[in-house]
C-alpha cells in the first residue's frame, strides 16, 4: 500500500473511530474525497481495506456502511486486547528492554505525571493524555519485536471503544488508577518480571472493561447523537453528487 494510500485509509479510519460517521450510515466517495482534498481512487481503495478490517460494511448496489457494535463484541475485543498486551508485556519484560526504549517509555509516563498533577482533568488535556496512552501501548508492542503479535493487536485496536486511544475522560481518581499501573507495568519490565508484568497489564485494560460496561449505554448513544447531525448534513450534500456519479468507471 502506498504512503498517500495509507495516509486516506487512516484518515477514514480515525474518522470512524471517533464517531464522525454514526453506526449504519452511508460512506460516499465522492463526498470523503472532497473531505480529505483527494481523488476518488484513494478512496475507494481504503474503504475496500477499511471492510476487510470489519469497520465497514459492503453491501451490493448499495456501497459502504458503517457497522455498528454491540457491548460484547466490545468487551469481547477488551478481553483478547488484554491477552495480547500481556503477552508483549512479558516478551519484553524476558528480553529486556533496551536503554533508548526505557528512555522513551519514561519520557512519555513523565507526560502523563505532567498531564495529572493539576489535580482535576481539563478538557484541553484529553487529546495529550489520549496520546500519550496511545505511545505507552504502542511502544510496548514495537518493543516485542513479534510483528504476528503488533498486526494482530492492531487489528484488535481497531475497533470502536477498543483502542488505547479510548480514554473515558471524567473522572480523575479512574485516570490516576490507570496511570498507576502504568507506572508498575513498566517497572515490572524493567525489573525483568515477564509474569508481573502480563498481569498488571491484564489487570490495566480489563479495569477499562468494567468502565465500558457501566457506561456504554450512555457512551454510544450520545457517539450516535452527535455523528448524526453530521451524518444529516453529509448526506444531503452528498447523495445527488453519488448518485450522478454513480455511471463513472
Amino acid at each position: 500500500m502506498s504512503t498517500r494510500q495509507t495516509s486516506v485509509t487512516d484518515a477514514i479510519r480515525r474518522l470512524v473511530m471517533s464517531r464522525a460517521f454514526a453506526p449504519g450510515q452511508h460512506l460516499y466517495e465522492v463526498a470523503l474525497a472532497g473531505r480529505l482534498g483527494v481523488s476518488r481512487t484513494p478512496v475507494r481503495a481504503a474503504l475496500t481495506a477499511l471492510a476487510q478490517e470489519g469497520l465497514l460494511i459492503y453491501r451490493p448496489q448499495r456501497g459502504y456502511v458503517v457497522r455498528s457494535f454491540g457491548l460484547k463484541e466490545v468487551l469481547d475485543a477488551y478481553r483478547v486486547r488484554a491477552h495480547l498486551e500481556g503477552l508483549a508485556c512479558r516478551l519484553v519484560a524476558e528480553a529486556g528492554l533496551p536503554a533508548a526504549g526505557a528512555d522513551a517509555m519514561e519520557a512519555v509516563l513523565a507526560e502523563g505525571d505532567r498531564i495529572l498533577q493539576c489535580g482535576c482533568l481539563r478538557d484541553e488535556d484529553n487529546e495529550p493524555w489520549r496520546a500519550m496512552n496511545d505511545a505507552f501501548h504502542q511502544a510496548i508492542l514495537e518493543a516485542s519485536g513479534n510483528t504476528s503479535l503488533i498486526d494482530v493487536t492492531r487489528r484488535t485496536l481497531a475497533l470502536p471503544f477498543a483502542s488505547a486511544r479510548t480514554v473515558h475522560w471524567h473522572d480523575y481518581d479512574a485516570i490516576r488508577g490507570s496511570h498507576f499501573l502504568h507506572h508498575g507495568i513498566f517497572k515490572a519490565i524493567c525489573r525483568r518480571e515477564p509474569e508481573r508484568a502480563e498481569a498488571l497489564m491484564r489487570e490495566h485494560i480489563w479495569t477499562a472493561t468494567e468502565i465500558i460496561a457501566a457506561q456504554y449505554e450512555q457512551i454510544e448513544p450520545q457517539a450516535c447523537s452527535t455523528a448524526g447531525g453530521a451524518r444529516r448534513s453529509s448526506d444531503a450534500a452528498s447523495q445527488p453528487r453519488q448518485d450522478a456519479m454513480e455511471g463513472e468507471q
